[in-house]
Order: structure tokens, then C-alpha cells, then sequence
């Protein structure tokens, strides 16, 4: 039914057809089947392992194979049709949602692999777990590169040399290394300073903490990444 729905939207706006819009419907599809398997994974180390009373993820978790994709997709064609409507507003506006796309690939990769060297190590506070956070940050960070460069400011692609590419990360890595130390710093302020609230269990405050401190460099990241790295040229 979901499946129908889609290219029944997708016929009405004309984007079967419509070859500038097949990047980014691919690409749409694409993070949501991506985050919709990290999903899983998150669902499974903080359900599942954190609360062992619920053995098994309910199987509605499934469903998140067809809607992440849906809705991701969905998204895309709103987007893109008010981009038309709206001007450079649109745009800006179409261009985000893109962003916050490959940003919530980028959480849940983020959270996936932090959430994997806590479950290894049995480790969710002191400067471990700061340490956990900086390697899933970063790890996140290089998957957000390709894709912001390569998807959401397209723009900048298209006639790079090596030259360029050098400058371009090494302005990528500045912002990021900033976008870092605020991701860091916020959840290690939660997680070592703060402590769990109430009854919390650490892993699960250990996440809390991290997607807190994702809002904060999210909107950082975005503003350094559009006005300073991937800038029109």
C-alpha cells in the first residue's frame, strides 16, 4: 500500500520522468533504508540490552524498513515543489531538508557505533566514554562529508580539482573539528557533570546525552558548511 502511494505522489508531481529529481529521490531512498537499519540496531542495544526483561524488539521495528524510505522520499517531493513555489526561500528550505537527511543518517550511524563500543567494553562514563564519542563523531563526520558534498551542495562538485578538494576538506575539517568539540563537550557535560537523572540507566542517559549535543552541532554544522566549505563558487 505504501509502496502504491509513493509512485501514485511521485506520478502526480512528474518525477518518474523527471531526470534532475532522480539524484535525490535515489538518494532520499537510500538514507531512509540506511537509517531505518540503524534504527534497528539502536532499538536492539538500548531495548534489548539495556532493559533485558523486553528479550525481543517488538516486530513492528520492521516496519521502519518501509517507512523511513516512504517518508524520506515524501519529504523530497514537497520539498522540491515549494522550492519551485517559494524562490531562493525554497531552496533554502529543500536544501536543508537535505541536510537534515544526511544528518539523521549521520545520528544514527553515530549512536550505532557508540552504542557498539559501550555494549564491547561495558563502559558508558568517565573519559572512555568521551573518547567513544569523539570516535563515533568522527566516524560520522567523514560519512557526512561525502554525502553533504555529493548530495546536498551539489553545487561544489562539479568542476573540482585536487587543489580545490584539498582546500574544501581542510575547510570541512575546521568546521567539523569545531562541530566536534560542541558534540563532545555537550554530552560529556551531561554525561560526567549532570549524571543520570532519576533512575536512568547509564548507556541510555549516555545516548540522551548524545543526541542533545547532535542539536547543538547540527545547526552549526550547517551554517559552516554552507557559508564557509561548500559556498557557491
Amino acid at each position: 500500500g505504501l509502496l502504491i502511494a509513493q509512485r501514485s505522489i511521485l506520478a502526480y508531481y512528474g518525477i518518474i520522468n523527471n531526470m534532475p529529481m532522480k539524484p535525490d529521490i535515489f538518494g532520499s531512498l537510500l538514507i531512509g533504508f540506511l537509517v531505518a537499519l540503524l534504527f534497528l540496531a539502536i532499538s536492539y542495544t538500548t531495548v534489548t540490552v539495556v532493559t533485558p526483561a523486553v528479550s525481543k524488539p517488538p516486530l513492528y521495528y520492521a516496519s521502519s524498513l518501509f517507512l523511513f524510505p516512504f517518508f524520506a522520499v515524501l519529504g523530497i517531493i514537497v520539498l522540491h515543489d515549494l522550492s519551485k513555489r517559494l524562490g531562493r526561500i525554497g531552496a533554502l528550505l529543500f536544501q536543508f531538508y537535505k541536510f537534515v537527511l544526511v544528518g539523521a543518517l549521520n545520528t544514527l550511524l553515530d549512536l550505532t557505533v557508540l552504542n557498539g563500543l559501550i555494549v564491547v567494553s561495558a563502559i558508558a562514563v568517565g573519559w572512555e566514554f568521551s573518547v567513544f564519542k569523539g570516535v563515533s563523531f568522527a566516524i560520522a563526520v567523514v560519512n557526512s562529508y561525502f554525502w553533504n558534498k555529493f548530495w546536498t551542495f551539489t553545487h561544489s562538485s562539479s568542476q573540482d580539482k585536487k587543489k580545490v578538494w584539498a582546500g574544501e576538506f581542510s575547510k570541512f575539517f575546521i568546521v567539523s573539528l569545531a562541530g566536534l568539540a560542541v558534540n563532545v563537550g555537550v554530552a560529556s557535560f551531561f554525561v560526567n557533570v549532570l549524571g543520570p537523572a532519576g533512575e536512568i540507566p547509564p548507556q541510555l542517559w549516555a545516548n540522551i546525552a548524545a543526541l542533545g549535543a547532535i542539536v547543538f552541532s547540527t545547526l552549526w554544522n550547517f551554517i559552516g558548511y554552507k557559508v564557509f566549505v561548500f559556498k557557491k563558487k
